[in-house]
């Protein structure tokens, strides 16, 4: 493979990793206000723990689809239980890799920003009685900034940490189904890769630290989160532009959720998911282009949505 197409096939697993993704949904809340994290499962994947060694500006356009269903959650201060959601969200980041160094590794910074739509059916509770909703938006998402991307090269062995900033960019308004969060976050995030140029295997895992500030609208402070994404391939095809394998992803909420909205609790949030992914590294003229898109379905729940992550992306080296 051309160092072209290496540095275009790692790209995606770069944005993930440099920019921890944003998905601010409010309707997503269980453990953690609205049933998930503000970052969302699923996201990085193949070469996560990778950036490109190339000094260039990395463009992303990402689609993520998360459909499923939870026996109950809170939002808005309510509780709501049955619900069944559906999310999709485009986005489109940047990633700049400089030629300066820090502590021995390549500096980069980068931004992401999206719209999104979503929906949601539920029965919600209240001292009056229950009734059923059903609603639906499609507005501007909240964003990620990520000043200080650091990355490290060792042979076969590659690994970065991102400073990540979440910024409730996204529209919220109370008693409405949200795309923002109305939250602050940090999401500080280690990556690792072992790539074997000889033999094409990939083994990648992504860690994440997920912390929020509390919601002043409804009193609501998520709980911390640990979030892990991993992948395992192998590189094929000519030139080994083709990989094919196996991604998941593993989230373990570390601290109860607090505040005088938390009507449910602590409500700790623990999921795991599992499926295939697959990239492909080419150019379009002369512009390298890495496409990739992976699909993880829920095989365990606590306190959380259960269902399936669907991701696409196409990642352009300017």
């Amino acid at each position: 493979m051309t160092d072209n197409r290496r540095c275009c096939a790692r790209l995606g697993a770069a944005m993930a990793m440099g920019m921890t993704l944003l998905i601010g949904t409010d309707m997503l809340a269980d453990a953690a206000e609205n049933g998930m994290s503000v970052y969302p499962k699923g996201f990085a994947g193949f070469m996560s723990g990778v950036l490109p060694p190339q000094p260039a500006l990395y463009s992303n356009d990402y689609f993520y689809h998360f459909g499923g269903t939870a026996s109950r959650e809170v939002r808005d201060g309510a509780v709501e239980t049955g619900a069944d959601i559906g999310v999709n969200f485009g986005f489109l980041s940047e990633t700049y890799v400089t030629d300066l160094r820090f502590f021995d590794a390549q500096y980069a910074f980068a931004g992401l920003f999206g719209w999104g739509n979503a929906s949601i059916t539920a029965t919600a509770s209240a001292p009056i009685g229950t009734a059923s909703i059903s609603a639906a938006n499609n507005s501007l998402s909240d964003s990620f900034i990520a000043p200080v991307i650091l990355g490290w090269h060792d042979g076969p062995f590659n690994w970065t940490f991102a400073a990540n900033v979440y910024v409730p960019t996204g529209t919220y308004n109370l008693r409405r189904l949200n795309i923002g969060t109305n939250v602050w976050g940090f999401v500080p995030q280690f990556a690792a890769t072992y790539f074997d140029k000889e033999t094409g295997w990939d083994v990648s895992g992504s860690l994440s630290l997920v912390v929020t500030a509390e919601n002043e609208a409804t009193h609501y402070r998520s709980g911390d989160m640990l979030q892990l994404d991993w992948a395992a391939g192998k590189h094929f095809g000519a030139g080994g532009a083709w990989e094919g394998g196996i991604a998941g992803n593993v989230v373990y909420q570390v601290s109860g959720d607090s505040g005088a909205g938390a009507r449910l609790g602590a409500f700790e949030e623990r999921s795991v998911g599992i499926g295939p992914a697959i990239s492909y590294a080419t150019k379009l003229g002369a512009v390298p282009v890495s496409l990739s898109a992976k699909w993880e379905r829920d095989v365990f729940t606590q306190n959380t949505f259960g269902g399936d992550v669907v991701t696409a992306s196409a990642t352009f080296v300017l």
